[in-house]
């Protein structure tokens, strides 16, 4: 039982010495993090003051997506637009005409001779008595093919750019 009870009060002071210990190095540890304090806290102010500079970027990025996203609206609107009328708009910076399938009018040399370079999409349509079958077109450009009265495959094929007819050919016309 002595044994027993010189173990106990062994292990008991073995215990109150690692409590007294611990106790003068949280001290220690406690003044220590108090100096390590000031450095934390001028890290978490760096890193504050990174999040807010990413919060600014996020912010212009979110309003560039939006313009994006817009544009994106626009242009799918125009695409919608345009397949509904069979991929056929005419140009914004001029009239090259409906780019249709044509008024199915036939036309004469003479009345092919009367045209010139730089002529207006009027101008050439009154001369002719209407559109031709249009055969390409691009941004600004539209290319029309035109009937001839000979009705042996003559035809003239005109191409208008901006609005003016931009170059005309012919075979076989009468």
């Amino acid at each position: 039982m002595k044994r027993l009870r010189k173990k106990m009060l062994g292990g008991t002071s073995v215990a109150l010495s690692l409590f007294v210990l611990s106790a003068c190095g949280s001290e220690v540890a406690t003044q220590g993090a108090s100096v390590d304090t000031s450095a934390l806290q001028e890290k978490i102010a760096g890193l504050e003051k990174k999040l807010v500079e990413q919060g600014a970027k996020s912010m212009e990025q979110e309003q560039k997506i939006a313009e994006l996203e817009t544009k994106l609206s626009e242009l799918s609107t125009t695409v919608i637009a345009a397949n509904e009328t069979g991929g056929l708009t005419s140009a914004a910076s001029g009239n090259n005409g409906s780019a249709g399938k044509g008024d199915g009018i036939l036309i004469t040399f003479a009345q092919y001779e009367k045209l010139e370079v730089g002529m207006s999409v009027e101008d050439v349509i009154e001369i002719l008595g209407g559109e031709g079958e249009a055969l390409s077109e691009a941004e600004n450009m539209v290319v029309y093919n035109y009937k001839g009265t000979a009705g042996n495959g003559a035809n003239a094929v005109i191409a208008f750019q901006g609005g003016k007819l931009l170059t005309k050919a012919q075979s076989g016309l009468n």
